[in-house]
């Protein structure tokens, strides 16, 4: 069972077994595909910075709801500014993401369980990371309040209690909703100590 992150040395330490890895890690995976931009790196660094400025005359705002959670508009008022800013960010803030959820992926695939080290900035993608994984996993739910949260912890437990059925696709993504949002405080707590 996991343990919480403490601080060593300037590492963080925790026990985790090799199924709560591999969770976390093909979460994390999910939500790297997810966000990863759609149009690969070229490898010159010169033509994937030009490319990144976009190419799009018209870029659209995400139509999956989990994903403009992710990639929100930057103005709400002036849709012009909000466009222009979309084709000039979206690509290098989606593989900025990605590289990010790569990190911390290749970190936890390190891990010889239960030991789990992440060096500070590994730490600190796994934090990141989280996060995306949490907000896809959050709209997927319909957790936006903390009315959405409380409600759906009631019918979990009416369910586990016998009481109401619940879609099992639901609970599990309930599970991996809070077992991430643990593993996330105890990396963050971790990293503020």
């Amino acid at each position: 069972m996991a343990t919480t992150f403490r601080r060593k040395r300037g590492r963080l330490v925790a026990r985790f077994d090799a199924d709560e890895i591999a969770v976390v890690v093909h979460v994390l995976r999910l939500t790297r595909d997810f966000v990863a931009p759609e149009r690969p790196d070229s490898g010159d660094p010169f033509l994937d910075l030009v490319a990144g400025l976009g190419d799009e005359v018209d870029p659209e705002e995400p139509s999956d709801p989990a994903l403009a959670r992710l990639l929100p508009p930057a103005s709400r008022d002036d849709e012009a500014q909000a466009t222009e800013f979309r084709r000039l960010t979206e690509h290098g803030l989606r593989r900025r993401k990605a590289a990010t959820l790569a990190t911390a992926i290749a970190a936890l695939e390190e891990a010889v369980p239960p030991r789990l080290e992440l060096d500070l900035d590994q730490a600190r993608a796994l934090a990141m990371g989280l996060t995306d994984a949490r907000l896809i996993l959050g709209e997927r739910l319909g957790l936006r309040t903390d009315e959405d949260s409380v409600r759906l912890h009631e019918e979990l437990e009416a369910a586990l209690a016998g009481e109401s059925e619940i879609d099992p696709a639901t609970a599990q993504k309930m599970a991996y909703y809070d077992f991430l949002s643990w593993v996330q405080e105890s990396v963050t707590t971790a990293l503020l100590s």
